[in-house]
């Protein structure tokens, strides 16, 4: 029948004192000696079961509904606001077959020592703001991917270090990128700081429009000191405990090998360019020397070469000029 007692084999059922409606509803004390229970059944099979060791087992054959009475949110100026309190001090388990839905004005979740949160597929997580807090680190890592789509990202770091290409089944390799659409730029403000950029392999630097290098000063608008496709600009730096140069700002420039320039692969216009190559000394003295090996020069039509002050030439060998005619003055 509907109200049958629960099966228990340790219970002797001399102590028993149930009460059951013509219904099936249960109200039964057990008083067998160290397996005292206290059963209150419905007629459906729900029912709360009260153990001896002090449990409470709850079963419901359909779904189950709390409802905090309504008087717990108004306040008291003498009690305050009462609200409904859930204490375990042991291990608790929460196992749904379905779906598990909260909906509250407001959430907390305060934990002891370690929180985890596993999801067997997606798990998504809005709001209208999002903060997350350590006191120590955050660790974000995807096995595959992390994809991040913003409007705007920005960043305070101390201390960055990125490291692409780790070694993937015990091979390195991988690749970064770095995609702009408009104005990207990369801004050391200590001025004994610097900025490198180091390549065991192969570096490239490719730009499509014009360049403008500025080495010695600092220049908010480098854009502005922009005289030709590509300029160059060497200055005299602040000097420090790190600077190799020479006073005045200098340029070197060293090959093991060969060296070899071509200008004015097209015809330059006169009207802004009229050499196909200027060199300008404006201050000091001009040296070119050749420590081993010959000097060659090919002029294809005509050769001028002025000496406002004195000429000297010093031969220690032979010296030979061929021309169709000689005019000395």
């Amino acid at each position: 029948m509907a109200g049958s007692k629960i099966r228990d084999d340790k219970q002797e059922y001399q102590y028993s004192q149930p009460f059951i409606t013509p219904s099936g509803h249960e109200f039964s004390f057990y008083d067998t000696p160290d397996n005292q229970r206290l059963i209150v059944k419905h007629a459906s099979g729900s029912h709360i079961e009260f153990k001896a060791d002090g449990s409470v087992f709850i079963k419901a054959v359909k779904d189950v509904h709390t409802h905090s009475s309504v008087v717990s949110s108004q306040s008291d100026s003498e009690r305050g606001a009462d609200h409904t309190t859930q204490r375990i001090d042991t291990d608790y388990a929460l196992e749904v077959g379905g779906r598990l839905k909260i909906k509250c004005s407001e959430l907390d979740f305060e934990i002891g020592s370690t929180g985890r949160i596993i999801a067997g597929t997606d798990l998504i997580v809005s709001a209208n703001n999002m903060i997350n807090k350590a006191t120590e680190s955050i660790s974000i890592e995807g096995i595959k991917s992390v994809y991040l789509d913003t409007k705007e990202l920005r960043e305070r770091v101390v201390s960055r270090q990125t490291e692409a290409g780790t070694a993937e089944d015990g091979e390195p390799g991988g690749v970064n990128i770095l995609r702009v659409h408009g104005n990207a730029l990369i801004r050391n403000d200590d001025p004994n700081g610097g900025i490198t950029i180091a390549s065991r392999g192969y570096l490239n630097l490719v730009c499509g429009q014009e360049r403008v290098d500025i080495t010695g000063r600092w220049v908010d608008a480098p854009s502005q000191e922009a005289v030709g496709t590509y300029t160059s600009k060497v200055f005299q730096p602040e000097a420090n405990e790190l600077s190799v140069s020479q006073p005045g700002g200098d340029y070197y420039f060293e090959s093991e090998s060969s060296a070899k320039y071509i200008f004015a692969r097209n015809a330059p216009d006169p009207k802004y360019a009229p050499f196909g190559h200027d060199v300008e000394v404006r201050q000091g003295d001009s040296s070119y020397t050749v420590n081993r090996g010959n000097l060659v020069q090919d002029v294809a039509l005509n050769r001028t070469r002025r000496v406002r002050g004195t000429e000297r030439v010093e031969i220690d060998g032979i010296q030979t000029v061929e021309a169709t005619k000689i005019f000395l003055n």
